[in-house]
């Protein structure tokens, strides 16, 4: 038989998706009718999927939907936005992505391809309108969902992300890449003990499974479970003995002492040619450690200097975005800025903030307050810089600055902000104590916006002396972020910045923030804490003191070390380098000195 010939296949295409909602059999048949004489055609492919799906239909929509995506995969549009893409010509795959959704919103390889590009940008309004749109089309390609996934967990959105994960196919849900992208989310949710699980099955499983292992790695010492790391590290090491990674991450245990052996193989590992510029950095910062724990401080130095050097020149750290913001603050921020809508803000006091400068001795704090009986320790939650990201795009978009759009806001609006940030967090409250923490030592920067949308919440700002703190960054590799650590001048700056912006608040809202400093909680513990718990309107608890044996999962640089009593090996580590860090102490100024209040 003669396949049927359709003088507008456009048209017709355009007809029958109009059908689907209202006549989703019809569509089906205008669609078989295009697929008789434009067989390879992706378009009538996905039109019979949607119509097949909305008649209930499903294995025949997933196998169309299927289909037109191995179509669309082997088409020359695709195919030069995947070579775009691979030779880093973003704007020229977005341009023929974009081209080729407007030609056909429903072509799934391109949603994805463009929604992922979009992602990765940051984009993420976007993105996820791209990506939504792909699995609205095919809800069973495995892609677009995987893909939309990943924007939620890169989007910080952990939860929104599992639900989206949990939703593919158990085949789909055990493959390697999907059972990775579970692991991620389930550690970001603090669901350690559930990641270990999966990340030993794909250890077991995967041949190359050296990243798996190094993530189980982490996770066991997330848990407190140290001399499991320890193997496990040791275990990559065995197969690739000049693997970075796992030489700092024995290193950044802070217990491991190493071996003569050991501190050979690094070294060796220095000169290997071609080696990747980040294997490098690495494995200067673990040397930087061996020596400093020998007491070699030059040699500690030199290696410390040279992977700062190294990591700081791939960074785009601008120390005038943190200046900028702190500038906008003096100029904006007033007693009747920060307070005004307080009695119609959101009036929940079960937030508390623990802010500061990474390496201040916030993680002890937390394993203190964690201990008492009315206070759950969670962790460094992302959500209030998620919906202040989220709040800024829409200034942006205003045409406005963010302050701007903070002083506009309603009673209502700002309330909800505060009711929002309570919903996003509920997720990481695993007891019923009445008290949180959320110990994002960056929330420093929106220690005002905290006031003006949770006036009851508690924040306590953790300081350390500057040089203490600045330098015990500077020799730390983060694992993203914080690249203002790389450089001396631009730790100082920063803490310069932050040292200016609380003081700004301190200044307008006196008593609101409580100050803990860490040399004072080392010398006299019991009183510090006595101090923060009537600051908090709690009453002392004994647990408080033996927070060292709190097993809870602690998922900052400073695991080990909280789960040891109080001691003062953490007060002036800096004072064998001092002869060095005359830039960190330049771009201070006058936080040097006039640091405690």
């Amino acid at each position: 038989m003669k396949a049927s010939i359709i003088a507008d296949p456009h048209a017709a295409l355009k007809q029958a998706r109009q059908l689907l909602a209202s006549d989703p059999k019809t569509a089906e048949k205008q669609a078989r009718r295009l697929l008789e004489s434009h067989p390879d055609d992706p378009a009538a492919l996905r039109l019979l999927g949607a119509a097949l799906r909305k008649l209930g239909k499903a294995d025949e929509a997933t196998l169309a939907e299927r289909q037109a995506v191995q179509l669309s995969t082997r088409s020359p549009a695709h195919r030069e936005a995947a070579r775009a893409i691979a030779n880093g010509e973003k704007k020229r795959a977005i341009a023929i992505l974009e081209s080729i959704i407007a030609r056909d919103e429903t072509d799934v390889v391109a949603l994805v391809m463009l929604g992922l590009q979009f992602s990765t940008e940051s984009e993420y309004e976007v993105a996820e309108s791209l990506l939504r749109r792909a699995v609205e089309v095919a809800p069973e390609d495995v892609s677009a969902r995987m893909t939309l996934s990943e924007h939620l967990h890169r989007a910080k959105r952990s939860i929104e992300a599992l639900a989206v994960f949990d939703q593919l196919a158990p085949d789909a849900r055990a493959t390697a890449n999907a059972m990775s992208l579970r692991a991620s989310i389930l550690r970001d949710l603090g669901r350690q003990e559930e990641e270990v699980a999966v990340l030993q099955q794909l250890v077991a499983t995967e041949q190359r499974n050296e990243n798996y292992r190094i993530r189980l790695g982490h996770a066991f010492r997330t848990l407190g479970r140290a001399d499991e790391a320890v193997a496990t590290y040791r275990a990559v090491l065995a197969g690739a003995p000049f693997e970075g990674t796992s030489w700092w991450s024995l290193a950044n245990l802070k217990t491991v002492k190493f071996r003569d052996a050991d501190i050979a193989t690094m070294e060796k590992g220095l000169t290997v040619p071609q080696a990747h510029v980040m294997n490098r950095v690495r494995l200067h910062f673990a040397l930087g450690k061996a020596f400093e724990d020998r007491k070699e401080i030059e040699r500690s130095f030199h290696h410390y200097d040279a992977a700062n050097r190294l990591r700081n020149a791939s960074t785009t750290y601008r120390p005038e975005r943190i200046r900028g913001w702190v500038d906008q603050a003096a100029d904006c921020y007033s007693e009747e800025f920060l307070s005004g809508s307080a009695k119609n803000a959101c009036q929940s006091a079960e937030p508390i903030f623990v802010i500061g400068i990474q390496r201040s001795g916030s993680t002890l704090l937390e394993q203190i307050l964690d201990s008492h009986p009315d206070i759950e320790g969670t962790a460094e939650l992302t959500e209030l810089p998620t919906i202040i990201r989220e709040q800024g795009e829409v200034a942006q978009r205003r045409g406005i600055s963010f302050n701007e759009l903070l002083r506009r806001m309603s009673a209502g609006e700002l309330r909800e902000l505060g009711e929002d940030y309570l919903r996003r967090t509920s997720v990481y409250r695993l007891t019923d104590k009445p008290r949180f923490t959320d110990k994002m030592p960056n929330n420093w920067i929106y220690a005002g916006v905290i006031r003006k949308i949770l006036p009851n919440a508690k924040i306590i700002d953790m300081r350390r002396h500057p040089l203490d703190c600045c330098f015990s960054n500077w020799k730390q590799l983060y694992g993203r972020g914080l690249e203002h650590s790389y450089s001396m001048e631009n730790m100082g700056l920063y803490y310069a910045d932050y040292v200016r912006l609380l003081r700004l608040v301190d200044s307008l809202q006196p008593g609101k923030i409580h100050r803990a400093i860490y040399e004072r909680l080392v010398e006299d513990t019991e009183g510090e804490v006595r101090n923060l718990l009537d600051y908090l309107g709690l009453p002392f608890d004994e647990a408080v003191l033996n927070f060292h044996s709190n097993e809870r999962s602690v998922r900052t640089i400073s695991a080990e070390q909280v789960r040891q009593p109080i001691n003062r090996k953490g007060l002036n580590q800096y004072k064998p380098y001092e002869q060095w860090l005359g830039p960190m102490k330049t771009a201070l100024g006058s936080a040097l000195d006039d640091w405690q209040s």
